[in-house]
């Protein structure tokens, strides 16, 4: 009998305590962060993949060979606007952004554009978004 007592005493105790500490449990948000172009990850586009909202990315010189689609809201900066180039191999927009709120600034954009019958298409930066700070 007291056996009993001790076990459902014990049970309960834990069950409290679990409930309590799951209830005490608060979301927190994320503090915003700087990603670092190639440190952390190898290209823009997979640290902008990678990054939260309200993040830095901040891109050292060089030359990148890609498209860069900015579809969340972060700061995209290059380190020196003439030494960080950002070269879209003459295929579309070197840079989109179709998100709002976004800033890119001290970059390099060249070679972007598509020649489809006749005509090209892209643009160094194309801006599908309100309120950017280019």
């Amino acid at each position: 009998m007291e056996r009993r007592a001790v076990s459902g005493i014990i049970l309960t105790l834990l069950l409290v305590n679990m409930l309590a500490w799951a209830f005490n449990i608060q979301p927190t948000k994320a503090e915003p962060r700087t990603i670092t172009v190639p440190d952390d990850y190898p290209t823009i586009q997979e640290a902008i993949n990678n990054a939260n909202e309200g993040d830095t990315i901040f891109v050292r010189n060089g030359t990148y060979y890609e498209n860069v689609v900015v579809n969340k809201t972060v700061s995209l900066v290059g380190e020196n606007r003439s030494t960080t180039i950002i070269d879209a191999n003459y295929t579309g927009s070197v840079v989109a952004v179709v998100s709002d709120s976004v800033a890119v600034a001290s970059f390099t954009m060249r070679n972007s554009g598509n020649a489809w019958d006749g005509l090209w298409f892209g643009s160094g930066i194309r801006i599908l978004a309100s309120n950017c700070n280019i």
